[in-house]
C-alpha cells in the first residue's frame, strides 16, 4: 500500500536557512530565509496552496467554495506585475489578508466589511528606524479613506476572479462613507521650521513638493537629466517633467510644470553635485519619504505632517496668492472639481464677484 501524500508544508534548509515548500516530493523555493523571512514564506505557502486548489477545479467556484485569500493571491499573481504601482497593490493586499484571507468569498457582505473597517480603525504600533539606528514607535490607525482604497482592491480582486472563470459571481463589497476632507496645511513659519529640521534629502523633497504640489511618488522618481522611463528635470530649460515618454499611464495625472526661479537654481546646483536623481540617500534613489519626513516633523515639533500635507500646502498657498482655478488645475495636474471642493475657498478672489453684486445698491 502506498503512503498517503503529505500536505504541502514549509521546510527550512539547515545549510543556508532558506525556506522551501515541500509538496509531493518536489521542492519550491519561496525566496525567503531566516526567522525574519518566516512570515513571508508562510504567505508564499498560502499562495502555492491557493494556486493548487485553483488548478484542481474544473469550473467556476461558488463563493462558499473559494477563500478570499485565494482570490487575492490570484489577483496579486496575475494582475500585480501589470499595474503601474505594484507596491501600492501589494500593500493593500497585505492589509486585507489577515482579516479576509481565511474567509470564504460568501462572507463578503456589509456586516463583515464594517467589521473590517472597525478592525483597521484600531491603533497599532508601527516602529520607525532613523538613519543613525535610532528607533521610535507611533500608534497609527487606518482612516476611512485608506479602508475604502483597501476594500476597493478586494472588489477588484473579486471582479477579476469572476471575469477569469474562477468565481461564479463576484460578491459586492460595501465601502465606508467618504470621510470629510482633511484640512491640515502648513503655515509659512511651520514650513520654515520643517525645512530647518530636515535631513538634506528630505529638504530637497520638501522644496520640490511646496513648489509643485505633486505626489510623493512623482517627486521621488525625478532624474537630473533626460529620461524616457521616469520623470526628469530639464535643468537648462527649467521644466520639470513628472512622467517619462515610455512610462505606463495611470489615473493620477502628472504632466509637466515650469520650475520656479528658486527651484530651477536648486536643481542646477543638485546637478552639479552629481547623482542620478533629485532625491537621493546614501548615493541611491529612494521609493519612500515618510520616515524621513516624520523624523523632520518630530524634530520641528509639528504634528500631522505627511507628503500629502505638503501638496495641500502648495495648493492652498497658490490660491491664497490669487492663482485662478484654471491655472491651478494646469499647474497642479488636479481636476477643477477637486480644487473647487477642497481649496478654492482659500482664494481672496473666491466669490468676490458674487459678493460685489450682492453689495450693489
Amino acid at each position: 500500500m502506498s503512503r498517503p501524500r503529505k500536505p504541502a508544508r514549509l521546510w527550512q534548509r539547515p545549510d543556508d536557512g532558506a525556506w522551501i515548500i515541500l509538496d509531493g516530493g518536489k521542492q519550491h523555493r519561496t525566496g525567503h530565509s531566516g526567522e525574519s523571512g518566516r512570515r513571508a514564506a508562510e504567505d508564499a505557502l498560502q499562495e502555492h496552496l491557493a494556486a493548487r486548489r485553483q488548478e484542481s477545479r474544473s469550473g467556476p467556484a461558488q463563493p462558499s467554495e473559494i477563500t478570499v485569500g485565494e482570490v487575492l493571491a490570484l489577483y496579486a499573481r496575475e494582475v500585480g506585475p501589470t499595474v503601474a504601482s505594484p507596491g501600492t497593490l501589494a500593500s493593500g493586499i497585505k492589509s486585507l489578508a489577515p482579516f479576509w484571507g481565511g474567509k470564504t468569498c460568501d462572507a463578503v457582505k456589509g456586516s463583515t466589511c464594517r467589521a473590517y473597517e472597525r478592525e483597521r480603525a484600531k491603533p497599532i504600533e508601527v516602529e520607525y528606524v532613523g538613519k543613525k539606528g535610532g528607533r521610535w514607535t507611533r500608534k497609527l490607525a487606518a482612516s476611512s479613506g485608506t479602508v475604502r482604497r483597501e476594500l476597493g482592491v478586494l472588489q477588484a480582486a473579486l471582479n477579476y476572479a469572476h471575469a477569469e472563470g474562477a468565481l461564479i459571481y463576484a460578491p459586492t463589497v460595501t465601502l465606508p462613507e467618504t470621510g470629510a476632507p482633511r484640512e491640515r496645511w502648513l503655515t509659512k513659519p511651520e514650513a520654515a521650521r520643517l525645512l530647518r529640521a530636515a535631513a538634506p534629502h528630505v529638504r530637497r523633497f520638501i522644496v520640490i513638493a511646496l513648489a509643485t504640489g505633486r505626489r510623493a511618488s512623482a517627486i521621488l522618481g525625478l532624474r537630473l537629466g533626460m529620461s524616457l522611463d521616469s520623470g526628469w528635470i530639464d535643468t537648462q530649460a527649467g521644466v520639470i517633467h513628472f512622467e517619462g515618454a515610455r512610462q505606463r499611464k495611470t489615473k493620477k495625472r502628472r504632466g509637466s510644470v515650469q520650475a520656479t526661479a528658486s527651484l530651477a537654481a536648486h536643481a542646477r546646483r543638485w546637478a552639479r553635485l552629481g547623482g542620478s536623481h533629485a532625491i537621493m540617500w546614501r548615493r541611491g534613489p529612494i521609493d519612500e519619504i515618510d520616515t524621513g519626513l516624520l523624523a523632520a516633523a518630530r524634530r520641528a515639533g509639528l504634528e500631522g505632517v505627511t507628503p500629502h500635507v505638503l501638496k495641500r500646502t502648495a495648493v492652498t498657498w497658490a490660491f491664497q496668492r490669487g492663482m485662478t482655478l484654471e491655472d491651478a488645475a494646469d499647474w497642479f495636474a488636479t481636476s477643477p472639481a477637486t480644487l473647487m471642493k477642497h481649496y478654492r475657498a482659500h482664494s481672496p478672489l473666491y466669490q468676490s464677484r458674487a459678493k460685489a453684486i450682492m453689495e450693489r445698491k
